[in-house]
Order: C-alpha cells, then sequence, then structure tokens
C-alpha cells in the first residue's frame, strides 16, 4: 500500500538511534527547530510520488560510510550475534542506548576493509544494514512510520533506469520490490528498538549501570584507555531479588544482561584486528 504522502508505512512505532540521541524517527516537516540527525544520516528525505520517481539503490554492498564510527548501534535481538565479535557496551546518554565497539581510536572502525566490505565472518549490526534507508513520520500521521531515505548517500541513484540500480517505485507510484523489502526491514527494526528501549529503561530504573573504562594492551605492549561508557554492575545484577528479578526473568533481560557480560571478552578481538591504517 502507497500512503498519499510517502511511500507505506513502516509500522507505528518510533525508530530510535541509540548514537547519542534520543530520538532518530525524523520529522518530514516541521515548524520546531531540527533535531540532530541520526549517526550516518546527512539528508534524510521522506520518499514521495511522483516527486522521487526515478530514485533507486545501486547495487553492491559497501560499508564506507561507518569506516569512522568506533560504535554502533544495536538493538536486543542482535546481542547473541553481536557479543561473539564485539564488545556491548551502554551510552552515558539518558536512555543507555546499547552499542557495539568496532575501533579502540577516535574516528577509526576496525570492521571496514579499504573497499567498504564488512571484515568477513562479523556480524553486521542491522543500523548498518538498514542504511540508507529510515523511518520518517509526516505531520498529522500520529506514529505512522513512513519510508525515508537519505538522498545523500553514495548507493543513492538519481537515474534508476539510467544506472541500473534498483527503482524505488513502479510507473504507478507503487513501492517496488525494493522499497518493500526496506519497509519490511524498518518494520522490524522498529519493533525490537521498543523492545530494547523498555530494557535500558529496566537497567537503569534499577541502577545496574555503571560509568567504566576499558584498559587494553596493544600488540606493541602499549596501554589503550577507551572511556565514555556505560556496563552493567554484575555485583548489583547478581544482587535483584523479589518482583524485580522475576520482571527481569519473565521478560528475557537477565538473558541479555549475561550476553552484555559476556561480550566484555571481545575487546581481544579488537586489539588483535589490525588498523587499516597501519
Amino acid at each position: 500500500m502507497i500512503h498519499p504522502h510517502g511511500l507505506a508505512p513502516c509500522g507505528s512505532h518510533r525508530d530510535v538511534s541509540p548514537s547519542l540521541r534520543n530520538t532518530e524517527t525524523m520529522p518530514a516537516a516541521t515548524s520546531a527547530p531540527a533535531p540532530a540527525l541520526p549517526l550516518f544520516y546527512g539528508t534524510p528525505t521522506l520518499l514521495r510520488f511522483p516527486e522521487h520517481r526515478l530514485l533507486g539503490i545501486r547495487e553492491g554492498v559497501d560499508y564506507g560510510f561507518a569506516r569512522m564510527a568506533t560504535a554502533i548501534p544495536l538493538v536486543a535481538a542482535e546481542f547473541m550475534e553481536a557479543q561473539r565479535s564485539y564488545p556491548i557496551v551502554f551510552s552515558t546518554e539518558e536512555g543507555a542506548a546499547p552499542l557495539a565497539v568496532t575501533g579502540l581510536a577516535t574516528g577509526e572502525n576496525l570492521f571496514v576493509a579499504p573497499d567498504g566490505s564488512w571484515k568477513a565472518g562479523h556480524y553486521i549490526p542491522s543500523y548498518l544494514r538498514r542504511y540508507p534507508f529510515i523511518g520518517m513520520t509526516p505531520p498529522g500521521e500520529g506514529n505512522n512510520i513512513m519510508l525515508g531515505l537519505d538522498i545523500a548517500a553514495p548507493q543513492v541513484s538519481t537515474d534508476a533506469a539510467r544506472d541500473r540500480a534498483h527503482a524505488l517505485f513502479t510507473e504507478d507510484g507503487q513501492a517496488s520490490e525494493a522499497a518493500t523489502a526496506a519497509i519490511t526491514f524498518c518494520e522490524a527494526y522498529a519493533l525490537e528498538y521498543e523492545r530494547t528501549r523498555t530494557f535500558s529503561a529496566a537497567l537503569e530504573d534499577a541502577n545496574l549501570l555503571v560509568i567504566r573504562e576499558a584498559i587494553v594492551t596493544l600488540p606493541d605492549w602499549t596501554e589503550k584507555r577507551v572511556q565514555g561508557f556505560r556496563l552493567v554492575d554484575e555485583e548489583a545484577f547478581r544482587k535483584l531479588s523479589g518482583a524485580k528479578l522475576k520482571t527481569f526473568h519473565a521478560n528475557g533481560w537477565t538473558d541479555l544482561v549475561t550476553l552484555h557480560l559476556a561480550s566484555q571478552t571481545a575487546w581481544r578481538n579488537l586489539v588483535n584486528i589490525p588498523s587499516s591504517a597501519s
């Protein structure tokens, strides 16, 4: 179905960036001051027909846009896969967004190769796989999320037919196969975000998060200090009891905390990955 204001709604959930922001779902147009843009997004634009009828997504996958990101937003459903490759931490901002640490130095992502590919054998967070699409909320649509696109992204073609890219609209203005897949992904991400936000709020409410730092020993035996994140206080977590512990068990949050704590061994993975700058 195509909404009169743009491509089909991606559900009624608000999709949030855990990258030091409170909201990622972008207002399509508003008289209020514009919020800070989500991580990686330069020109998030609500897709409309016929205005964007020529747009398309180029073939191939290139994660070069994440080359300078030392942490990537995660949602709860990704903890199992992500913890094998990345330390999972929580932001120090309100909302305690979970993040996968991908680098030890500012402005460097150890998992993005010079050709833009992601390091083989490592989980690729859904936040990256969704880009350049994003959920947007047009005025008057309540919480309905419409499909938006970062028009400035290199993956975007301004003429799908010319560039042999995947068109986003059919000739009669319906969502194409590529757009429908993006809408489905957007909705699934939004649903998982809601679960994640509730989990993070529970951690904060139980006073389980504490500011920590990591001190890692590099191959040349020098030490590097990584700061600016929070972890679950394991001792406090083990002291949970009564109704609060029951709530954590019932919602699967104890499993998520366990995966988070187990992921801290992944700091060694980061040390053993050669820097692309070296």
